[in-house]
């Protein structure tokens, strides 16, 4: 007799850039090519460090450094608004993991710092349909790791939190799940430094069906 699988978290609340699509590559080009308006030459590898964290960490770390002019952030975000769905890509198993949670009666959520490019890339990729809904900045809620948007959410759709598991991979996310009183799963792409500590560590997403099950 076939055992049924139940899900131990049942609303997944996922980050979107650096968790469920490899985005990184694309945003540090992006910055790079805003950078070289302002007549600065950086390494890639550098400006990564900093973005882990932030592109607002970056900037301030350029700024330090060079004199760097107004609208910089509005530059670095339209070469990111030139960047093709088609070019981006989700992780291995991001798909799969997210079927996977619906299939069994639980739902995905996203909240991102992205815009509309979010639900481009999502539409793109055929994988919009897998979530109950996406929290991007066009929502207006303040910036991780403000547990604010994540707070919508929860009350939004009565959830209950010992069932609910927030996935990202930065300390913004563990924040943030600590501030609402929700676990967290770090999904370590990029090695960052943290001082919140998740319940859950992750080297691929394939190991989340661990965390879930």
């Amino acid at each position: 007799m076939t055992q049924m699988k139940c899900l131990r978290y049942t609303d997944i609340i996922w980050d979107f850039d650096g968790t469920l699509f490899d985005t990184y590559p694309k945003m540090v080009n992006s910055f790079k090519r805003a950078l070289l308006d302002e007549g600065v030459t950086a390494d890639q590898e550098e400006i990564l460090s900093y973005m882990k964290v932030s592109a607002k960490d970056a900037l301030m770390h350029y700024k330090s450094r060079y004199s760097i002019r107004e609208g910089f952030m509005e530059r670095f975000q339209k070469y990111e608004k030139d960047v093709k769905a088609e070019e981006v890509h989700p992780f291995p198993y991001a798909e799969e993991v997210c079927i996977e949670i619906k299939e069994l009666g639980g739902r995905n959520f996203i909240v991102t710092h992205r815009g509309e490019s979010t639900m481009d890339i999502l539409k793109y990729h055929g994988m919009l349909g897998l979530f109950t809904e996406v929290v991007t900045k066009n929502n207006g809620f303040k910036r991780k790791p403000d547990p604010e948007a994540f707070q919508y959410i929860i009350d939004k759709y009565n959830i209950n939190k010992k069932k609910a598991l927030i996935v990202g991979d930065r300390e913004f996310e563990a924040a943030a799940a600590k501030a609402v009183g929700v676990k967290s799963c770090l999904y370590d792409t990029n090695k960052v430094d943290r001082i919140t500590q998740p319940e859950y560590y992750i080297q691929s997403l394939k190991e989340l069906y661990e965390v879930i099950l």
